[in-house]
């Protein structure tokens, strides 16, 4: 279960946007634990006297402390919440301190536009979706402000796999859910996109007992057997946890299929891991994963697989 949860503000209402998100788990679990991380960068500036950087960075230090604390008096579960403010840099601070306090999982904005833009996505939430060792929930900013989870409602879980066992370390997460939640609560969707590739002879087909157009016909049909065929047996390793388990076996590019999908079907939560390892690597981090990331504003939680 996730019962220690890290969720990095930098004093924007942007990066607010986790906060449906993060009570939508507090409040649904009593051991739940919440740390509000603000990171507060060093003064840089060339010449600048010691005295008055080390009067400034106080300065800031003491603002972000009120700022949590504020923050933190209007929490339905503010006594299982903690501020905590740091001197650093933005995205190595979030690693360690993740990593040093033994954090379950990591709640943040994909931008939070301070004043200084130090959030911007391809920086600090770049970073640390990248090299993150636990699970990250990554929250699109602009997205609609409302939690991924309702209580009451059943969350509708999409689970990507490329049938490698590697990228099935994610069912263990898909458990974890199920803990935190409530396996009644859940609808988990797998997804396995099946990849029909374009015959060498195209533009040249030579003679052959099947016309090109039959042909891609009998491949699909045989890609989406295989698929349908694997998917159904990690559901019925799902089931025996009681959990409820539609399958979905598309056709087309990977990525291009999951962003096409989450936006044609109700989605609350993405399970994607940074990379898969299939023959081609092409789940790897930068590939799919990357590709879903920036196309969807559904919330995507996000494991790193080694």
């Amino acid at each position: 279960m996730y019962s220690k949860i890290l969720a990095p503000l930098d004093g924007s209402d942007i990066a607010e946007c986790v906060l449906p998100h993060v009570e939508a788990i507090a409040t649904k679990n009593g051991a739940v634990d919440v740390t509000f991380l603000y990171v507060v960068e060093p003064l840089n500036t060339p010449l600048t006297d010691p005295e008055f950087k080390s009067v400034i960075e106080s300065k800031a230090k003491s603002a972000a402390d009120r700022y949590l604390k504020e923050l933190i008096r209007g929490l339905s579960y503010k006594e299982r919440a903690h501020g905590k403010v740091i001197l650093g840099k933005a995205a190595d601070s979030i690693l360690d301190y993740s990593a040093e306090s033994k954090m379950d999982l990591i709640i943040m904005a994909s931008h939070g536009l301070s004043g200084i833009r130090r959030w911007v996505r391809g920086s600090v939430a770049d970073k640390v979706l990248h090299e993150s060792r636990i699970p990250v929930l990554r929250i699109r900013a602009n997205a609609p402000r409302t939690a991924f989870y309702t209580e009451g409602q059943r969350m509708t879980v999409l689970v990507p796999l490329d049938g490698s066992e590697l990228a099935e370390v994610k069912l263990n997460h898909v458990r974890e859910l199920a803990e935190q939640f409530g396996a009644q609560s859940l609808d988990i969707v797998l997804l396995r996109v099946c990849e029909v590739f374009s015959h060498p002879h195209l533009h040249y087909p030579p003679p052959m007992p099947l016309s090109w157009e039959e042909s891609l016909k009998y491949e699909t049909k045989r890609c989406k057997e295989i698929c349908l065929t694997y998917l159904n047996g990690v559901r019925k390793r799902l089931r025996k946890d009681g959990l409820s388990v539609r399958l979905a076996v598309p056709v087309g590019n990977p990525a291009e299929v999951i962003v096409e999908y989450v936006s044609k079907n109700p989605v609350n939560l993405i399970l994607l891991a940074t990379h898969g390892l299939t023959g081609l690597g092409q789940w790897a981090f930068g590939s799919v994963a990357n590709k879903v990331i920036k196309g969807t504003s559904t919330p995507v939680f996000l494991i790193r697989l080694t």
